[in-house]
C-alpha cells in the first residue's frame, strides 16, 4: 500500500536481505511483455507517494455504469460452503510461498518471480489467466490477470489487491494479505458456477504510484469493460490490539458507497463466519482502487483497522501478522464477490415493435428477478419534411420475471418514420430497438425491424 496520509513518517531499517538463488528460481523463467526499462545503478522513484500531485490527472468521458446488484436477505448455503473453505492453513499457505521471494519491488527478479509464481498458480486453478503489461516513464511490470466466466459474461466484477513490495522487506502485509486473498478467493470460487464474470487481479508498480492499476484501469476503460464493482484488498492482516480484530476500515467515494453498504449487509448476514464490522471511511488515493474511480467505476479498498507498525520495513512479516484477522477479512470480501456475481439480476428485452392503430411495443422481463422502476419510452421522428418528434412513456415500479409492459403511441401524420424504443430499470441495464415506418394519417404500415 502506498502512503495513506502525506507527512506520515515511517522509520526504514537498513537491511541486507540475502536471496539463495537456487531456492528461488522458477523453472522456465522468463516474464512475457516488455522487457525491465531500469537500467543496473538506474534509481528507482520513491517506493511511496508523497501527496496527490505525484498521480497523474484523468479525464475522461463518463459512461454510464452497469446496474447494481441487490444484497439478498437470507443466507446462501453456497457461500457458506465457501466461507467454511477460507481457513487460516490456506491463507498461510499463499504468505508463506509468496514473501519466499523476499523483497519484489517492481522491475527486479524477485518481483518477476513473484509474478511467474502468482500466473502459474491461477492457471493451475483452472482460470483463464494472462500478463497485462505496461511499460512507463518509472518503470515496466506485468498485472497478473485471471478470469472466471460467468453465465453472462457482460458484466464484471473484480478483487485485487498488489504483489510488488517496498525494497526494505518481504511485504507480509503490504500487500502480501491482500494478494492472499485474492488468490483464495479464485481457488474456491473455481469449484462453483457464476451468474457473472469475476477477474482476480495482482497488480504491481503499485508501491511507485499506482502504475499497473492506472494502466489496467486505462485499459479496460478504452476497452469499454463493464465493470460492475472492484474490491480491493491492501494490507487486511495486522492488529495491534484484539479489539481491532472486529473491525475493519472500508474506503470509498460517493458512487461507491453502495459497495460499503452491500459489504456491510454481508458482515451481518454471515457474522457467524466474519464476526468484523466495518467503518466507512471516505475517499484515499493510497491504493490501487483509486485510478478505477478516476475513470469512473465504482471501487472501494478494504484496509486492516490499526495501520501496521511494521509498514514499509523488513519486519513487515508473517509473524507479525494476525493470520484469524486476515482470514476472516478474506471471507468477508470473498462473501461480497461471491453474492454479487452470483446475484441473480432482471434482463429486459423489447420483444415486439408493430403498427396498425399507431405504434405498439412491448416490454418483457426475461430474466429471474424482478426489475425495478421500470422506465419505457417509443420516440418517433421523420415525417413529411421531417416534421415529427413524438414521444409517449409509461413507468411501472415493479414487473416481475416473464412479466410485460404495454407501451403504445398514437398520432396522426405521413411519411416515413424512425420508431425508436428504450427501456431500463434502477437495477438492470437500458436496451433500445429501433424499426421503420410509414404512417398515413392515423395509420403505421410497413414496421421494419433496424438489425
Amino acid at each position: 500500500m502506498i502512503k495513506l496520509i502525506a507527512g506520515r513518517k515511517v522509520v526504514s531499517k537498513t537491511v541486507i536481505v540475502l536471496l539463495v538463488a537456487s531456492l528461488m528460481v522458477i523453472p522456465g523463467y522468463a516474464i512475457a511483455g516488455a522487457p525491465n526499462t531500469l537500467a543496473i545503478g538506474t534509481p528507482h522513484k520513491p517506493a511511496f507517494v508523497q501527496n496527490l500531485d505525484e498521480l497523474i490527472d484523468v479525464e475522461v468521458e463518463r459512461r454510464t455504469l452497469p446496474s447494481r446488484p441487490v444484497v439478498p436477505t437470507t443466507t446462501d448455503v453456497n457461500i457458506i460452503e465457501l466461507l467454511q473453505q477460507l481457513n487460516e492453513t490456506l491463507i498461510l499457505g499463499y504468505l508463506e510461498n509468496l514473501t519466499a521471494f523476499g523483497p519484489r519491488e517492481t522491475g527486479t527478479e524477485g518481483c518477476d518471480q513473484a509474478a511467474h509464481y502468482l500466473y502459474n498458480t491461477l492457471k493451475n486453478i483452472g482460470l483463464a489467466v494472462r500478463y497485462h503489461n505496461y511499460t512507463d516513464d518509472a518503470v515496466s511490470g506485468s498485472n497478473i490477470e485471471a478470469t472466471l466466466f460467468g453465465a453472462d459474461p457482460t458484466n464484471i466484477f473484480i478483487i485485487c489487491g498488489h504483489y510488488d513490495t517496498v525494497p526494505a522487506g518481504p511485504g507480509a502485509d503490504d500487500d502480501g494479505s491482500g494478494v492472499a486473498a485474492v488468490l483464495a478467493a479464485a481457488e474456491l470460487m473455481s469449484k462453483y458456477e457464476f451468474g457473472h464474470t469475476v477477474r482476480f487481479v495482482a497488480f504491481s508498480g503499485e508501491e511507485q504510484g499506482l502504475i499497473g492499476s492506472r494502466h489496467y484501469a486505462e485499459d479496460a476503460y478504452n476497452n469499454n469493460d463493464s465493470i460492475v464493482a472492484v474490491l480491493n484488498a491492501d494490507m487486511i492482516g495486522y492488529t495491534a490490539t484484539g479489539s481491532d480484530g472486529k473491525q475493519g476500515k472500508i474506503f470509498e467515494n460517493t458512487a461507491s458507497e453502495w459497495i460499503v453498504d452491500f459489504t456491510q449487509d454481508i458482515s451481518v448476514l454471515y457474522n457467524d463466519y466474519i464476526d468484523i464490522q466495518l467503518i466507512p471511511q471516505g475517499e484515499t488515493w493510497g491504493s490501487d482502487h483509486y485510478y478505477f474511480w478516476e475513470y469512473g467505476y465504482d471501487a472501494v479498498f478494504y484496509h486492516e483497522f490499526h495501520f501496521n507498525d511494521y509498514y514499509h520495513s523488513v519486519d513487515d512479516t508473517i509473524a507479525h501478522m494476525n493470520l484469524t484477522y486476515s482470514t476472516r477479512f478474506s471471507r468477508l470480501i470473498l462473501a461480497t464477490l461471491a453474492t454479487m456475481a452470483q446475484a441473480p439480476r432482471p434482463v429486459l428485452e423489447i420483444t415486439d415493435i408493430t403498427g396498425g392503430l399507431g405504434i405498439s411495443a412491448q416490454i418483457t422481463n426475461i430474466g429471474d428477478s424482478d426489475a425495478i422502476d421500470v422506465n419505457a419510452t417509443i420516440g418517433i421522428t421523420g415525417g413529411l419534411f421531417g416534421f415529427i418528434n413524438i414521444t409517449a412513456t409509461t413507468s411501472v415500479p415493479l414487473l416481475e420475471t416473464q412479466g410485460t409492459v404495454p407501451l403504445k403511441a398514437k398520432f396522426f401524420r405521413l411519411g416515413r418514420i424512425t420508431i425508436t424504443v428504450i427501456a431500463d430499470a434502477s437495477n438492470t441495464d437500458q436496451v433500445t430497438k429501433q424499426a421503420t415506418g410509414f404512417v398515413l394519417g392515423p395509420f403505421v404500415l410497413r414496421v421494419t425491424g433496424i438489425p
